[in-house]
C-alpha cells in the first residue's frame, strides 16, 4: 500500500493528540491533589544567623520551623546546600534548630519536602563587617549629632540598626531626672545620622553622664516589613533570611561613667518574633 504524506493539519492534530496524552496524567493528578478538602501547604520559616558579640566570642545559629494547623502527614525532610537536617517532630510542627558554625559570605538553598511536594528559597548569608563609627571611647554630648557608620558587608541587601541610649540630665527647674532614648530601623546605606534633638527633649538643660550601644546587623531574604512577600517558592510559603550582625559600639553620654549600665540585649530576634505571629 502507498504512503500517504499527512497534511500540515493532520500532523498538528497528531502532535496535539500526543501532547495532551502525555500531560493529561499530570494535570489530572495536580487538579485532584488541589482539589482534596485535606490539601494544605505548610508554613516555612527559617533564619542563619550569625553574631559577634562585644567580647568577640561569635554565636551561629540555624533555625527551620514547618508547620501546617492541619497536620503534617509526613515528617519533612529539610536540605540545605544538599545537608539534611533532622528535627524534631511534634505532629504541626517540625522544628530544626543547632548552634554550630556555618560559612558567611555564602549561597544557600533550602529545600522542604512534605506530603504535598516540595518548596525552595535561595539566601545569601553576608559577609563579616564592622561598626566605624562612633570610635571608642566616644562622649556624646548635648550638641552632638551621633553618626553610626559601618563598612559594607558583602552580599547584604539591606541592614538593621538598633540604638539605645540612657542618661541622667538636669532640667531647667535644677531637678535631676533619666532618660531613655530607644530607635531602630532598617537601611539600604551604610551610615545614619542623628540630630541631637531626637536624642535630647527640649527639658534638658545639662546631660550629666550615661551611655549607649549601638548596633548593626546586615540581612540578606525578605525583612519582614508590612507588605513584604515571602521568598518561599513551591509548595508551601513562608520566609527565609540571613542575618549577620557585628560588634556593638559602646560609648559615653555627658561624660563617662564608673560601671556600665546599659544592658545588653540579648535579642531572639530576627526569627521567633515572627514565626509566632505567622500560627496566630
Amino acid at each position: 500500500m502507498p504512503i500517504v504524506p499527512r497534511s500540515k493539519s493532520h500532523t498538528f492534530l497528531y502532535s496535539l493528540a500526543q501532547f495532551l496524552l502525555s500531560t493529561f496524567p499530570l494535570t489530572l493528578f495536580l487538579n485532584c491533589r488541589q482539589l482534596d478538602p485535606n490539601y494544605s501547604e505548610p508554613i516555612i520559616q527559617g533564619s542563619l544567623y550569625r553574631l559577634e558579640n562585644y567580647d568577640y566570642s561569635v554565636s551561629y545559629e540555624r533555625y527551620f520551623d514547618i508547620f501546617d494547623s492541619r497536620g503534617l502527614r509526613m515528617v519533612p525532610i529539610i536540605i540545605l546546600n544538599k545537608e539534611t537536617l533532622d528535627g524534631n517532630y511534634y505532629g504541626t510542627e517540625y522544628i530544626y534548630q543547632d548552634t554550630n558554625t556555618f560559612p558567611v559570605n555564602t549561597r544557600y538553598r533550602l529545600q522542604v519536602s512534605h506530603y504535598w511536594g516540595k518548596a525552595t528559597a535561595e539566601v545569601m548569608m553576608p559577609g563579616n563587617f564592622s561598626l566605624i563609627t562612633p570610635p571608642e571611647n566616644y562622649i556624646l554630648d548635648l550638641e552632638s549629632t551621633l553618626v553610626i557608620s559601618w563598612h559594607p558587608a558583602p552580599g547584604a541587601e539591606w541592614y538593621g540598626v538598633e540604638l539605645r541610649i540612657d542618661y541622667d540630665y538636669r532640667n531647667f527647674f535644677g531637678e535631676e531626672e533619666d532618660y531613655t532614648y530607644i530607635f531602630d530601623t532598617l537601611v539600604k546605606d551604610t551610615s545614619l545620622t542623628i540630630p541631637p534633638e531626637r536624642i535630647f527633649p527640649a527639658s534638658v538643660a545639662d546631660v550629666l553622664e550615661g551611655d549607649g550601644s549601638a548596633w548593626v546587623w546586615a540581612g540578606s531574604g525578605p525583612t519582614f516589613l508590612p507588605g513584604d512577600k515571602g521568598n518561599i517558592n513551591g509548595a508551601g510559603f513562608g520566609f527565609f533570611n540571613a542575618i549577620n550582625e557585628t560588634r556593638e559600639k559602646y560609648f559615653y553620654v555627658g561624660a563617662p561613667i564608673n560601671i556600665r549600665r546599659h544592658p545588653k540585649i540579648i535579642r531572639e530576634r530576627r526569627r521567633m518574633l515572627y514565626s509566632t505571629a505567622f500560627r496566630g
